[in-house]
């Protein structure tokens, strides 16, 4: 009874070792425990079924934690910050690896601006929901598309229209803006350290981003947007959805689309279409009119990457225009569903 009452009550370092392997994720978190003894992973299971959440200034302390004990373990302390660095990019990947090696080597090298995509989404909604455009307008431009959709979402319809818009222009973060998205940091997460500016690419960053939204977000914003800039709201409609994205599309829509797509551009469109792509066009099409397609693809041999490119974009201009009739319906990143 009382070996079963030791087990049952997480030591310390049996705690932190939990949070930090829950942080870590399934697979990366089984790897680990593999090197592990069995009495240890008892009790860091114990430990890890017991905690039910955690906070940032715990995880923050995890981490610190970690990389004070690497340190000292390391033979003679030669090349600690290296080894630090080495290990935690072996263990989380480049990305975030790198990001938390940042963290915990201090000032070793600067912070990236790429740490707020190690925040709490709710924290980030949070944190967001009261500051400048600008300020959320960076903080978007540098998460992963799927999370900045997911706030943009939850903004007020105007918020929306314009943070993206300074997104779409954005180029290069201004050093004010960045000072002050650093201060925001620091007082709300306790987050420490210099920030380093990156380049970015609005229009890009934007598309991933729209992509994302629900369908009525998404039509609101590009109206909006091509009202300010009709040539930058075409750059991001052509990011936005692509020639292969087509392969998404019903079967009927994809009926409606070849019968107004002439047989010599498709032809040279399908040549550099990947497979999936071609095999649902072909299965769409009656056999003979695939046979007189496949016998045109043939007939060309090599072509151009940039006629390609073109017999791609004119098919999708074609793809637009028929769902803003809404003769067909095109698949983005996210659907909306209705019970």
């Amino acid at each position: 009874m009382a070996n079963e009452l030791a087990i049952s009550q997480p030591q310390p370092g049996s705690a932190d070792a939990a949070m930090l392997l829950l942080m870590l994720g399934e697979e990366r978190a089984a790897e680990v425990l593999r090197y592990v003894g069995s009495e240890a992973v008892e009790k860091i299971g114990v430990a890890m079924a017991g905690i039910r959440e955690v906070n940032n200034d715990q995880a923050l302390a995890v981490i610190d934690g970690f990389g004070a004990a690497l340190s000292a373990h390391t033979p003679l302390g030669v090349g600690v910050p290296d080894y630090v660095r080495q290990v935690l990019v072996s263990t989380l990947g480049e990305e975030q690896g790198r990001t938390l090696a940042d963290r915990v080597l201090g000032d070793s090298q600067p912070v990236e601006i790429d740490t707020l995509r190690w925040l709490d989404f709710d924290t980030v909604v949070h944190m967001l929901r009261d500051e400048h455009p600008q300020i959320i307008a960076i903080t978007l431009a540098h998460m992963e598309p799927a999370q900045a959709a997911t706030i943009l979402d939850r903004l007020e319809a105007g918020l929306q229209e314009d943070v993206v818009l300074r997104i779409a222009t954005m180029e290069k973060i201004p050093q004010a803006a960045l000072m002050e998205l650093q201060t925001i940091l620091r007082s709300k997460l306790s987050l420490a350290g210099a920030f380093k500016a990156r380049p970015v690419d609005g229009a890009r960053t934007v598309a991933g981003i729209i992509n994302g939204v629900g369908s009525g977000t998404e039509g609101r914003i590009i109206e909006a947007l091509s009202k300010v800039d009709r040539s930058l709201t075409e750059k991001i409609q052509d990011l936005m959805f692509v020639f292969d994205n087509l392969i998404g599309l019903d079967d009927k829509s994809m009926q409606v689309l070849l019968r107004e797509v002439s047989n010599d551009v498709l032809a040279l469109a399908l040549k550099g279409a990947v497979e999936p792509m071609r095999e649902k066009v072909f299965r769409n099409m009656s056999k003979r009119a695939g046979e007189i397609l496949q016998e045109d693809m043939e007939a060309r041999g090599p072509v151009k990457m940039s006629e390609v490119e073109v017999a791609q974009k004119e098919i999708v201009t074609v793809a637009r225009r028929l769902s803003e009739e809404g003769q067909i319906t095109l698949a983005t990143g996210r659907e909306d569903y209705v019970e």
